[in-house]
């Protein structure tokens, strides 16, 4: 079983949400956008892995950096996947891999650990990254 500090590898395949669109349209980058936005669907087995409940906060780390979200249950979901909206979030988590065989922005590699701090603010992702 995999150690909770360690936490687990997994494709995060981000999908369009028409509510979290008609959020942003009606309240922009408001708490209603952070809470429907920063949410990660994972599989039972993977919560279990993780040594957590439904609600808890994770940490998604990948190479172009890291967000605090919120780990739901997916009844459906299968282990080693996690669902996001596309969104702020998952912009911030995606960077573009010429080599590589996943969809940029689309399935992104990323490793999600139990972490106890708040969900990464919206407003701290709007700010640009050094493209040197």
């Amino acid at each position: 079983m995999t150690s909770p500090q360690i936490g687990i590898l997994l494709t995060v395949v981000t999908h369009e949400d028409v509510y979290l669109a008609i959020v942003k349209l009606r309240d922009g980058w408001s708490n209603a956008y952070q809470k429907k936005a920063a949410v990660l669907r994972l599989s039972r087995a993977d919560l279990e892995k993780l040594a957590l409940k439904d609600g808890a906060k994770v940490e998604i780390s990948t190479p172009a950096g890291s967000v605090v979200v919120t780990a739901r249950s997916d009844a459906t979901g299968e282990a080693g996947v996690g669902l996001m909206p596309s969104s702020l979030y998952t912009n911030l988590l995606a960077s573009y891999d010429p080599g590589s065989p996943l969809l940029p922005g689309k399935h992104i590699e990323a490793r999600v650990i139990p972490i106890e701090k708040g969900i990464t603010p919206a407003s701290d992702l709007m700010v640009r990254r050094n493209r040197a």
